[in-house]
């Protein structure tokens, strides 16, 4: 008996993975790069301009809206600027398929050389606050936890020592059930894996005292079933679900600020 049904759900999944090959996905470029300044909304604005840099996959990228404005990034820049009342320039080294490995052997090192041709200062060195979206591509993946934990340990380590004052805010993997319906219960099974993996987030965000935004937990109750959070691809959120998951990510920098103890400077301090 368990054998048949082992044999029937092998079946079924070996259907969903050649619907999967079949599927339609977004470009993994989304046609724009992030790197903008992004004044308060009003357009008052006083002080230094603070620097966002954003490493991560392709929700860092823009992939799943036609603009820059609607990305995540730029979500995140806005709601930094408004509470500042100062402007940011955000620049994002995230990219389509990107996981945790890639960022200490790619996107960091980019971020520690100069943003511009004939420019001398690194540019991640000077940021004021560094987000980090990664983990899905893991998920799916099957990244193996240990090399996770490692990988992501390294990654935190270079951003700690290479920006030592700037706020850091790690995003975890979001849910994916709900997510391409066409393809359970393969979605499932990665939502399975990534269980085994955003405890590690959560704990390699405290060992480097930095902000974990929990987006498994804290992004589903906030979707309004009458809205499309999810893209045409539906796998990557809408310009609707990138401002929710700013929402969250921007509430778990702001919480960590006043969890700080007082020798540290406050966000509001643009540190």
């Amino acid at each position: 008996m368990l054998g048949a049904f082992i044999g029937t759900f092998a079946g079924i999944v070996a259907v969903q993975f050649m619907r999967l090959r079949r599927m339609e996905f977004l470009p993994m470029h989304p046609g724009f790069y992030v790197n903008h300044t992004v004044a308060p909304t009003g357009g008052t604005a006083d002080g230094r301009r603070l620097r966002l840099v954003v490493l991560g996959d392709s929700t860092t990228a823009g992939v799943g809206v036609g603009r820059a404005e609607d990305a995540l990034p730029y979500r995140l820049a806005q709601h930094i600027a408004d509470r500042e009342q100062r402007p940011v320039h955000v620049v994002s080294y995230g990219w389509a398929g990107a996981r945790v490995a890639d960022l200490p052997a790619t996107q960091l090192p980019r971020a520690l050389e100069p943003l511009r041709a004939g420019e001398d200062e690194p540019f991640l060195p000077g940021a004021d606050i560094v987000a980090m979206v990664i983990g899905s591509n893991d998920a799916t993946h099957h990244t193996k936890p240990a090399k996770y934990r490692a990988d992501l340990r390294r990654s935190l380590g270079i951003v700690r020592e290479s920006a030592p004052q700037a706020r850091v805010v790690l995003a975890g993997i979001p849910a994916f059930r709900g997510a391409l319906r066409a393809i359970e219960p393969l979605i499932s099974l990665a939502d399975l894996y990534a269980r085994l993996l955003r405890p590690i987030s959560r704990a390699e965000a405290a060992r480097a005292g930095v902000a974990y935004a929990d987006l498994a937990r804290h992004v589903p109750p906030r979707i309004d079933r009458t809205t499309e959070f999810l893209s045409s691809d539906r796998f990557h959120p809408s310009a609707v679900g990138y401002a929710i998951w700013a929402d969250v990510i921007f509430e778990a920098l702001v919480e960590d600020a006043f969890a700080t103890p007082p020798a540290v400077a406050p966000m509001a301090a643009g540190a």
